[in-house]
């Protein structure tokens, strides 16, 4: 769902599930500051520009640490901890029953803000709360929506110098072929599976017998890799490696 323009004075019901703007909505909650940290216009009237931006930024990094967020090399300021009334915003709350389907209605924090900052440094403060967060894309740099649970450091978006493929995409890829080039591990498991697979494409092996070795496989590299740790030295690692190109070529 798009991002709507804001108008001010703006009423805003905070649910368990998420938040409606009058009577638009459900949002997750963080829809509102990554949409304004990606193009900074969300409301109809001139935004608060570069300087909120910047505070946001803070108070994610600030509050949002526990979910690594992602305002990259910058430091935390110590300050915002020791002075929250400084992030005070002003607006009215009440308790009220939000109307969904069937006539039945929720719990609902009912805000009434004035101003763009006070909205956002509201709702930002609740996606912290539910492990949301907005996330700068480790590929192409832009924002991005990072909801609980989700680990990626990819955006969704077409990725730079690609036709198709997506940042998220292209960042899996850069990962499994930095894995291959780092890791003899991965380097015996890829050959391996070209190899069997080979073998599937010119009718040797049937495709029940391949899926059966490729879970073995993937199974007997995560293995070697747990045991391949920084302790191991060279001689034992070696071991480790060699044994696994045995189990992976056995048939």
């Amino acid at each position: 769902m798009d991002f709507p323009k804001l108008t001010f004075p703006m009423t805003v019901d905070f649910c368990s599930a998420g938040y409606w703007i009058e009577d638009q909505g459900p949002f997750k909650y963080g829809a509102a500051v990554t949409a304004f940290f990606i193009d900074g216009d969300i409301t109809e009237a001139a935004n608060e520009g570069i300087s909120l931006l910047r505070d946001l930024e803070r108070q994610l990094q600030t509050f949002g640490g526990h979910l690594k967020p992602y305002v990259r090399g910058r430091e935390i300021d110590a300050a915002l901890f020791l002075w929250p009334e400084k992030q005070a915003v002003a607006c009215s709350m009440c308790f009220a029953f939000h109307p969904i389907e069937d006539g039945t209605g929720v719990l609902a924090e009912r805000y009434v803000f004035s101003s763009l900052r006070d909205f956002l440094y509201v709702e930002l403060g609740k996606a912290i709360e539910h492990g949301n967060a907005p996330r700068q894309c480790r590929l192409c740099g832009r924002w991005f929506l990072h909801e609980q649970g989700n680990r990626t450091m990819y955006c969704e978006r077409i990725a730079p110098g690609e036709e198709n493929r997506t940042c998220r995409e292209a960042g899996a890829r850069m990962v499994f072929e930095k894995k291959i080039q780092d890791e003899d591990t991965w380097k015996i498991y890829k050959r391996a599976y070209k190899k069997y697979y080979a073998r599937v494409m010119k009718g040797t092996m049937s495709r029940e017998d391949f899926n059966a070795w490729a879970a073995q496989a993937a199974a007997d590299r995560d293995a070697a890799i747990e045991q391949i740790t920084p302790k191991v030295d060279a001689a034992l690692k070696a071991q480790i490696v060699e044994q696994l190109r045995e189990k992976l070529n056995r048939q």
